[in-house]
């Protein structure tokens, strides 16, 4: 049978441990989906159980033939996904017993995501799936592969019922150190008292004379002694409990309007009747449309679509497009081949920042970027860490329009819930484009759908005209040809966005 199994498993590097685990097991068909922030081991954990990695201590067992599709390099690779469907597609053609995948899902579309969550449930063997995208692992994981703390713990289902699990975990984790606190507090008051009432019982009562007070000498003394003691046994009492840590709480990210260059005027940008190319290729045809000022408009559609081409003419001032005077443009496009590799993180950040050094900070930690980044260099970074470094020089500049291109690409969970905390508090106005469903849904406040060379807004048009009672019809017939794989790209393409339009309206 398909088998991995770990025990005691340690890995250190340049002397430090980066992670142990007691125990990790997987068989059969099962997904397990490996979690945790950047940086803490997970490719590293890949490798070892690939057989490419042996510098380490402790049992690992595999039995089963292993295939390891890596991580796209978001340095080298910017191909729009193609790159990690054709691996995924050599790699299972293969037919390993074990699959390995590394962030999949990062440089795909929704229409690629949905094939490779087909292509997984079908696949007859043992899968570990490294990846950041909840909406992705929810719909497969069947075991969760934690890395938190350098330590490494296995949970035997799905990811929703992990998250739940932790939630549940670190509210009674919060509730015990508030109710160790108070305790701590009762017998600081109970050891005090003690204390006091010793010193008041030597010194014996005011009214005593002076033979009366030497007769009680003894006793006062012995008294006394006594309620030190029990002060004393109080305070041993308090130090042979268990200590419970306090809940990490990530500071909450503020912003205020005047940190950024205040915008005048009713629109930020606009197109009428506009026209965009690709060479000789028309992506976009008469399109029209308006963003306002302190909108969070999501542009969706698959790879190729033209997204990054309206981008461009809006950037570059195209003929039918009218930018602001007003609008100060932070552009995000994950080109991170310009960033100084000989500066320091924090000097790289502060000459970015628009805002103090304590906000700096604070945001700087809330992505996962806390005080030992701050004196190395940029070239030490990962490239994964080098694109959160580009991210937060776009976002702390002094921008009052962001226009994000994929920044959700290579972040971990904790980035990217920072990211959608960020820009809930920014003041300014956001275009973005990200295939990451769950954080369009956090973040968006309007979208803006690529449709047979038209943008629709599925909140004012609906191009085929379906009724709401239909969406579990077109659902259920998106599901039939994903499972069949019978469906062509472009039908597959066309029901999803129907799908997503009838959604939007139900909302």
């Amino acid at each position: 049978m398909t088998q991995i199994k770990i025990v005691q498993l340690e890995k250190v590097v340049a002397g430090q441990t980066l992670f142990t685990t007691a125990s990790l097991t997987a068989n059969g068909r099962e997904i397990v989906g490996v979690i945790g922030n950047n940086g803490t081991g997970k490719t590293t954990l890949m490798r070892i159980i690939a057989g490419m990695d042996a510098d380490f201590t402790g049992q690992r067992l595999i039995q089963g033939q292993v295939g390891l599709v890596a991580q796209v390099n978001p340095i080298t690779d910017r191909s729009g996904g193609q790159e990690t469907v054709t691996k995924i597609r050599t790699m299972l053609a293969q037919n390993p017993e074990i699959l390995i995948l590394d962030e999949p899902t990062a440089n795909l579309d929704e229409e690629h995501q949905d094939w490779l969550v087909g292509q997984l449930r079908s696949f007859r063997g043992l899968i570990l799936v490294i990846s950041h995208d909840q909406h992705f692992l929810t719909q497969i994981a069947t075991c969760i592969w934690a890395f938190e703390n350098h330590t490494v713990t296995q949970f035997n289902g799905s990811l929703t019922a992990y998250e739940q699990l932790k939630t549940q975990t670190n509210l009674n984790q919060t509730h015990e150190y508030q109710r160790q606190h108070r305790q701590e507090h009762e017998l600081k008051l109970a050891v005090q008292a003690r204390k006091e009432k010793a010193a008041h019982i030597r010194r014996g009562s005011r009214q005593m004379g002076r033979v009366e007070r030497a007769k009680t000498k003894s006793a006062r003394e012995q008294n006394a002694g006594k309620m030190e003691h029990n002060a004393h046994a109080l305070l041993m009492r308090a130090e042979k409990q268990a200590v419970v840590t306090k809940p990490f709480e990530q500071r909450a990210i503020k912003l205020m309007q005047t940190d950024f260059p205040i915008f005048k005027g009713k629109t930020v940008v606009s197109a009428d009747h506009l026209d965009v190319k690709n060479v000789n290729k028309t992506l976009l045809q008469q399109v029209s449309f308006q963003i306002k000022p302190g909108e969070r408009v999501a542009l969706v559609g698959p790879n190729g679509i033209g997204k990054t081409s309206l981008i461009q003419a809006i950037i570059s001032h195209a003929m039918h497009t009218n930018l602001s005077q007003h609008a100060k443009i932070g552009y995000f496009n994950q080109d991170i081949t310009t960033l100084p590799l000989d500066q320091s993180v924090w000097g790289f950040i502060q000459r970015a920042s628009g805002l103090d050094n304590e906000r700096t900070k604070t945001i700087l930690g809330a992505f996962g970027l806390s005080a030992p980044f701050y004196p190395r260099l940029i070239g030490s970074l990962s490239g994964g860490e080098q694109v959160k470094l580009q991210l937060l020089s776009i976002l702390l500049g002094e921008s009052n329009f962001l226009i994000l291109d994929e920044p959700t690409n290579f972040l971990d969970t904790q980035a990217l819930q920072a990211l959608a905390d960020y820009l809930h508090h920014y003041p300014g106005t956001v275009l973005l484009v990200s295939h990451d469903i769950n954080f369009r849904q956090q973040v968006a406040t309007r979208t803006l759908l690529f449709q047979n060379k038209h943008l629709i807004d599925p909140t004012k048009t609906t191009m085929h005209a379906q009724k709401p009672s239909e969406l579990p019809l077109l659902q259920l017939k998106y599901d039939r040809l994903m499972a069949t794989g019978e469906g062509s790209v472009q039908e597959l393409q066309e029901l999803k966005q129907q799908i997503e339009q009838l959604k939007q309206h139900a909302l």
